[in-house]
């Protein structure tokens, strides 16, 4: 029908799924437009979904109490003497001897100058020194001795020096620089202490990146796993496939891959260059952060596969579905050309990331996949295969022995440990995500494991079931207390802390349509997550205590 100015055109819309009925502003129309006969769009102005009803979740009342610390993560120990010392002239730092030191000294200045913290650094300021460890601290450990006088940071490595100075400019902000003289020991209680973001859903300009890596570092942080290549986009520029970005790194009307998750009309999106990764990688290691890339097989394709066909049987009548509504988003292993490429990509993405290790997917595997594949069909004939998880296993051991040739090392979702070999291999680092048992028992079968269940630690889950909130629900909704109040080593099962090496939060971004939006879905969860990797379960703090403690750090949060 013809709209003409002042009319209306009403109609309705119906989720499929209960699990997906609108609870939500994030459920309702963004981004839409109208598309006329001769091709030419009309942007449409949006207003946020109404609800009749307000919250559906009681929500205890929870009282804050004054930390023993202001500082986040709480440290291994902590011996306060009844002086204090005056930051507010700043401190001036010295004695660094080492080009080490002399690194750090110069990370933490490039810091301060971003987030534009002025009055830290100052020669009329408090003289704080390095001192070499004689004890070794191990990598990120370090001793903090604050006199009235002067400051002390003890360590034996880059980073140790350097999450010394950064407990220190966080007490200098939650004491509004009248800090309590004291000796801090720490020590972190995981190596993997990770924060994700889904850069495939949503573009993220560089500069937004590094905000993220600069927040990251201030909660001690130290692995970035950065999410580009899904359904809707591929976004990192290949010499070996360079079409792959150019043609799904923009969305919109007319483009490969269309409108979708409130772009509108478009187009909108964008790539990442080889020269994007470096910058990001540099700035994150003066940080004292790994950057892993995750490249999506064989699901989560259909980005890929709009590019490039041939990676599916032609033949294949499955039509499978994804959880996520793609039909047709898995690549096929019985292919000829899914290696060619798989053997071109794979080295080329880990010979430019120096921390080697690469994320190869394997999540949310449709449940039709190749059921009706005859190349899967003869596969299974040659490889003596018999199910779809047989063939997902030997698909997996295939691409990671690719990653460990190249000289890296894989990692995957969960689902990569099954199998009747006991799944993808042992030297694979496996991430749990939709809850902890799947993580435990990984661990148990001796793969290195990290959690990241989302029912605890998935920030784009809702923090309410409040209806103005934006996020998703479908694991859960996730409270600050959600965040915090877990452990993933079992109470009766002490040993697997040896093979739980992490704690992962996940951000996706199909609920975000700004950059900015990043910052209101991690924060403040992010603390809890800083909390939960750092410190051991006799030191982590109790709920009211922490969101103390999380009451002195919105200072430092208004300046990030």
């Amino acid at each position: 029908r013809s709209l003409m100015n002042g009319d209306e055109w009403n109609f309705s819309f119906k989720y499929v799924f209960e699990r997906h009925a609108p609870v939500n502003v994030s459920w309702g129309p963004m981004g839409t437009f109208l598309k006329l006969k001769d091709g030419q769009t009309v942007e449409v102005l949006n207003e946020p979904l109404k609800f009749l009803n307000g919250t559906t979740q009681n929500r205890k009342k929870l009282s804050a109490e004054e930390p023993a610390l202001r500082l986040i993560p709480h440290p291994l120990s902590w011996e306060q003497e009844a002086e204090t010392c005056d930051l507010s002239e700043g401190f001036k730092i010295s004695g660094f001897s080492s080009e080490t030191q002399n690194k750090v000294v110069s990370s933490f200045k490039s810091l301060i100058e971003r987030c534009d913290l002025k009055g830290i650094l100052s020669n009329q300021g408090v003289k704080v020194c390095f001192e070499k460890d004689k004890q070794n601290f191990g990598e990120e450990g370090y001793e903090l001795l604050i006199k009235p006088d002067k400051v002390k940071i003890r360590a034996s490595q880059y980073t140790g020096y350097f999450y010394g100075l950064i407990s220190l400019l966080q007490l200098l902000k939650t004491y509004n620089a009248l800090i309590p003289c004291g000796k801090i020991k720490d020590l972190p209680r995981f190596s993997w202490r990770g924060q994700h973001l889904d850069c495939a859903r949503h573009f993220y300009k560089v500069d937004s990146i590094f905000r993220l890596l600069d927040l990251m570092a201030f909660l001690k942080l130290n692995r970035f796993h950065w999410h580009m290549i899904d359904d809707e986009s591929f976004r990192l520029e290949l010499t070996s496939f360079p079409e792959l970005a150019d043609k799904t790194g923009m969305r919109g009307n007319g483009c490969v891959i269309p409108a979708v998750f409130g772009g509108g009309m478009g187009p909108t999106g964008g790539t990442y260059s080889a020269d994007d990764v470096r910058r990001i990688i540099d700035h994150a290691a003066s940080l004292g952060i790994s950057v892993m890339p995750e490249v999506e097989i064989p699901a989560h394709a259909k980005a890929l596969l709009k590019v490039i066909p041939e990676l599916r049987d032609q033949q294949d009548k499955s039509y499978e579905e994804s959880v996520q509504g793609y039909v047709e988003n898995t690549i096929n292993p019985a292919i000829p050309a899914t290696w060619e490429l798989l053997n071109k990509v794979i080295p080329e993405i880990i010979s430019m990331f120096p921390f080697g290790v690469i994320h190869l997917g394997c999540d949310e595997l449709p449940q039709k996949m190749w059921q009706k594949s005859p190349a899967i069909n003869k596969l299974k004939e040659q490889e003596g295969l018999e199910s779809t998880e047989d063939v997902q296993e030997w698909t997996m051991r295939r691409a990671a022995g690719i990653v460990i040739e190249a000289g890296g090392r894989p990692a995957a979702w969960e689902q990569a440990g099954r199998g009747k070999n006991g799944g993808i291999g042992q030297g694979t680092l496996l991430f749990s995500w939709s809850g902890k048992e799947p993580g435990l028992k990984a661990a148990r079968a001796g793969y290195d494991v990290v959690m990241c269940p989302a029912q605890h630690i998935y920030f784009d889950m809702a923090h309410t079931s409040e209806p103005h909130e934006v996020g998703v629900m479908w694991a859960a909704f996730v409270s600050m207390a959600d965040a915090l109040e877990w452990d993933p080593v079992p109470v009766n099962e002490p040993e697997l802390e040896q093979m739980i090496i992490g704690i992962q939060g996940e951000l996706w971004s199909e609920t975000i349509i700004e950059d900015r939006d990043m910052e209101s879905m991690l924060a403040p969860r992010i603390l809890a997550l800083s909390e939960g990797t750092w410190s051991t379960p006799w030191r982590k703090r109790k709920l009211n205590e922490f969101l103390g403690a999380v009451g002195h750090f919105q200072s430092i949060f208004d300046q990030l």
